[in-house]
């Protein structure tokens, strides 16, 4: 009874990513001016949450949509470069998030490399001489009670602006981002917590993320000290010191910051609080606790993006943690060795892609076995890929967004993988993509009947094999699976099962 009762509760508590991925797929394009969501207690899509949101949506393999937003985006581009936000002026800000998702979509769709370079010569056109960040207006950033957001999110502006510059090699770009960086350095009070809601943990979060994109990790240290300091116990942070409400949006984004410091300890916590708070719809509304004054109410996109993007981070930082549990080698006669080279055969001069590599460890035989392949190893964990056999082309990314063309592959594999990725239909579907038709894929993972003999992380999925196999079979995939043996075993227990198919011409 324990075990069914442990079966039942994973499956019903650990899909947060896939609720918050149905509620963002909600939204409908229906026309030039708008984008609706079904809910109508959400607040409406605008030109800049589509602008940061396409990135996430890359992240999570819901590239179609992400296209789309892309698209829509370039329909909606100002003569100027620029990008409008509700009252229909245009925002510097505004623009430096819509930059963010031409750049995560610039490789599949090089046709708006003008419209990302109208959008940078703006940017950069709006960082004065002394660094600031300039604004025709600033009416959108003013707060119910008449304050004003902090003009210190503006540094939000500076990251994408540069990565512009270093991706389309243009130094004035690079430059306005750095004298921009100057500026806000000299500001005394710039990483200040303040007891004020101009202030919000939103905007902080801005800050914290930029200032660690940009390098500036000890200014980073300082504001981040001043979130853990008043974090309570269950995770949340108060919207901003002295109030008891708590801004959702801020608290993702202080965890995406913490992650990408390495700092799991307050962003787990955090973390885990808004699994908590998430909404059944999957969304989240701006704030929640009494009084609260940033969205009660609506249910808001960009707490959905950074909900997401602190996930892949928490999943990333985990990893890294870990380097040095996971192994280098493994038996060249474990099961799971041989079955890879049982179905692939000869590899001699052929591509093959290890999806979730770790340290290369399978690489390491298929290298040694087949010296004329070519093989490639893609991890979540740049700390793993460091230990892969040399002559390995190595990428960071993930199962969901794999970064290479179409029918790229002879042959890619994925071991003890497919797990962690968290949408495992989004997951089958890019590894599908990147192996040319009559190429071959296999999948080695846990059958779900075995769930119970090993501890699980927190976002770890375990399979049923005839769903796995009628994934595959969606994808354009002739397959059949089986259980196989591992380590030091000769015969299959039913822990591991693999799938192997090819692909249809």
């Amino acid at each position: 009874m324990q075990l069914v009762t442990q079966i039942i509760y994973r499956l019903s508590n650990k899909r947060p990513v896939e609720r918050a991925i149905k509620w963002l797929k909600s939204y409908k394009i229906s026309g030039k001016p708008t984008i609706s969501h079904r809910n109508k207690n959400v607040v409406p899509l605008t030109q800049e949450t589509a602008g940061y949101l396409i990135s996430t949506l890359y992240n999570y393999g819901e590239k179609e949509f992400a296209r789309n937003l892309a698209k829509w985006e370039a329909s909606l581009q100002g003569p100027d470069g620029a990008f409008y936000a509700i009252d229909k002026k245009p925002y510097t800000f505004d623009t430096a998030q819509v930059i963010r998702g031409f750049l995560t979509v610039l490789e599949d769709m090089p046709e708006l490399e003008e419209n990302l370079r109208r959008a940078c010569d703006y940017v950069e056109s709006k960082i004065a001489k002394n660094g600031e960040v300039i604004h025709d207006t600033y009416e959108t950033w003013k707060l119910p009670d008449g304050s004003m957001l902090s003009e210190y999110g503006n540094l939000y502006v500076l990251p994408p602006i540069l990565e512009a510059g270093i991706k389309l090699s243009e130094p004035k770009y690079i430059n306005a981002a750095k004298r921009g960086m100057e500026y806000f350095r000299k500001k005394p009070d710039l990483v200040e917590f303040k007891s004020e809601l101009g202030t919000l943990s939103h905007y902080l979060g801005y800050m914290m993320e930029a200032l660690v994109d940009l390098g500036e990790i000890e200014l980073a240290q300082k504001g981040l000290q001043q979130a853990a300091d008043i974090q309570k116990e269950n995770g949340a942070i108060p919207a901003y010191p002295g109030v008891n409400w708590v801004c959702s949006t801020g608290v993702a984004q202080l965890s995406i910051a913490w992650y990408k410091l390495g700092q799991k300890t307050h962003a787990d916590r955090a973390m885990e609080y808004l699994e908590k708070i998430q909404n059944r719809s999957g969304g989240f509304y701006g704030s929640y606790g009494e009084d609260g004054k940033y969205f009660p109410n609506k249910e808001i996109s960009w707490a959905v993006k950074f909900f997401l993007d602190a996930y892949y981070w928490k999943i990333k930082t985990d990893f890294n943690s870990e380097v040095n549990i996971y192994s280098e080698s493994i038996d060249k006669n474990d099961g799971r060795v041989k079955e890879i080279m049982s179905y692939f055969g000869d590899l001699n001069d052929k591509r093959v892609l290890d999806a979730g590599c770790g340290k290369g460890r399978y690489i390491k035989i298929l290298r040694d076995e087949y010296p004329q392949g070519k093989f490639y190893g893609l991890d979540i964990s740049d700390e793993m890929l460091k230990s892969c056999p040399k002559g390995t082309v190595t990428k960071c990314g993930s199962l969901l967004n794999i970064g290479y063309p179409d029918s790229y592959f002879d042959c890619a594999y994925t071991i003890e993988a497919l797990e962690h990725a968290l949408v495992i239909e989004n997951a089958i579907k890019e590894m599908v993509r990147v192996i040319k038709p009559g190429g071959k894929l296999i999948i080695i993972d846990k059958n779900v009947i075995r769930l119970g003999r090993l501890k699980l992380k927190s976002w770890e999925f375990w399979f049923n094999p005839d769903q796995i196999a009628k994934m595959l079979q969606k994808y354009g995939l002739r397959v059949k699976h089986k259980p196989i043996a591992y380590e030091k075993l000769t015969n299959p227990d039913g822990l591991f099962i693999a799938w192997e198919g090819i692909k249809n011409a």
